[in-house]
């Protein structure tokens, strides 16, 4: 009876698709492109009631294929100050690539924004909302679909003794969605002093940061997680927990362990990774709801381990993608800068290779500017992203970021007019 009661409530079309079951319904929309949604919205009320109703929206963030986050820089050429000309980065586009992309497919733009010395950075990326970072302790929220922002609040002032201490400074650990509050928060460790180390909550909304408790067993592990700023490779949220990629374990040689920090509890502890002797080139992602692991640590395949228990955290080494020669024009170029066939990886490299699934089509994005594959887990099957590789040496990165639409208009975002910051130099597609 409640559950009818609930579906009758559920908003309907009129007219000649009036006759259509909601899920149908949400399915049909749902698989539009975000600006058709939002024009939907404008034919009737019933249009517009149907794409904010909240299981719509679910329904489609959950389908939405995933896209990797690419950089691109926009160059200019300026006269210099000896009468000569000098080409300098003036705009920094963020452009996306879906995971499930074929052979031709080609980014399409999301945002750019102008490149100057107060720059913002890009810092990460949480269900279709980016966090930006200005200066120290200035951060801002901004979903590019639904055009709104949010500015967090800051961490207190330092005294004036640390003000300037360059072994003092703020790092951004964490940035995900809180599920129960549907806030947006950022978890920052603060190096008060030499000794002391205190951990913040930055949650869009509220008047002021948040302090928490770590304990001392839970900070010892929290200090494994890097900042965000300088990590390789992003944290993954999964059943209100966040999960970093593993680090070898002191213990034993080829045994790793995986920080996990749990939102509701807001503490850290350590679970066992994957058994691989090359942690550090490990890379973690959501694949319809189960964690993966691809091992980059090979020249010639890439090792995807899957998280087929989480209680029992038995990891199955499931897949075995092997990494493609490079293209000719672009095995050229490498080979005369003394490279090889297949690019080697390093830790630091992992800053600019993609590992990102879309668990409706069975697909996982892997590699780099110089070699980019889509794998299909179902078909066992791999091919190669030319578009993107075609690209190589035209300013153009693979970022670790992932990004997902979000139609949601959140109620404590606002407009770039209404925001503190001047954002002006930011513009959308």
């Amino acid at each position: 009876m409640e559950a009818s009661a609930a579906a009758e409530k559920k908003p309907q079309l009129t007219g000649p698709l009036g006759g259509l079951p909601w899920d149908i319904t949400i399915d049909i929309l749902g698989r539009l492109p975000a600006k058709s949604v939002f024009r939907c919205r404008g034919v009737c009320k019933a249009w517009r009631d149907i794409t904010i109703d909240p299981g719509f929206l679910a329904a489609r963030s959950h389908c939405w294929p995933a896209d990797v986050v690419l950089y691109k820089y926009e160059y200019r050429t300026v006269a210099s100050d000896d009468g000569g000309n000098d080409t300098v980065a003036v705009d920094v586009a963020l452009d996306l690539l879906p995971v499930s992309s074929d052979e031709e497919t080609r980014p399409r733009r999301l945002i750019r924004y102008a490149n100057r010395h107060a720059w913002f950075l890009l810092v990460a990326s949480s269900n279709g909302v980016l966090l930006f970072r200005k200066e120290e302790g200035l951060y801002l929220l901004c979903n590019p679909v639904t055009r709104q922002w949010a500015e967090l609040p800051r961490l207190p002032p330092r005294p004036p003794h640390l003000k300037h201490n360059k072994a003092m400074v703020d790092a951004e650990c964490a940035f995900y969605l809180h599920s129960n509050s549907g806030e947006y928060r950022v978890l920052c460790r603060r190096n008060s002093s030499i000794k002391e180390t205190t951990w913040w909550i930055l949650a869009a909304g509220a008047a002021k940061p948040r302090r928490i408790d770590m304990g001392a067993a839970a900070e010892v592990v929290a200090k494994v997680a890097p900042c965000l700023r300088t990590a390789v490779a992003m944290h993954v949220a999964l059943d209100g927990r966040l999960h970093w990629p593993p680090h070898q374990a002191a213990a034993v040689a080829g045994e790793t362990e995986m920080v996990v920090f749990d939102v509701s509890l807001e503490t850290f502890h350590l679970m066992a990774g994957p058994p691989t002797t090359t942690a550090a080139l490990t890379k973690v992602f959501d694949m319809d709801g189960r964690l993966v692991a691809a091992d980059f640590g090979k020249e010639e395949h890439i090792d995807l381990w899957f998280l087929e228990d989480y209680k029992n955290r038995r990891w199955e080494l499931r897949h075995r993608v092997e990494v493609p020669l490079m293209d000719d024009a672009i095995m050229q170029q490498v080979w005369t800068q003394g490279g090889t066939a297949r690019p080697t990886l390093e830790p630091r490299s992992l800053l600019s290779v993609a590992a990102a699934g879309d668990g409706e089509a069975g697909n996982i994005m892997l590699g780099n500017y110089r070699w980019l594959v889509v794998y299909n887990v179902k078909t066992k099957t791999t091919k190669t992203v030319d578009s993107v590789v075609k690209l190589w040496g035209k300013d153009v990165l693979v970022s670790r970021h992932v990004f997902k639409e979000n139609l949601e208009k959140h109620a404590c975002f606002t407009t770039a007019e209404q925001c503190s910051v001047d954002l002006s130099s930011f513009h959308f597609q």
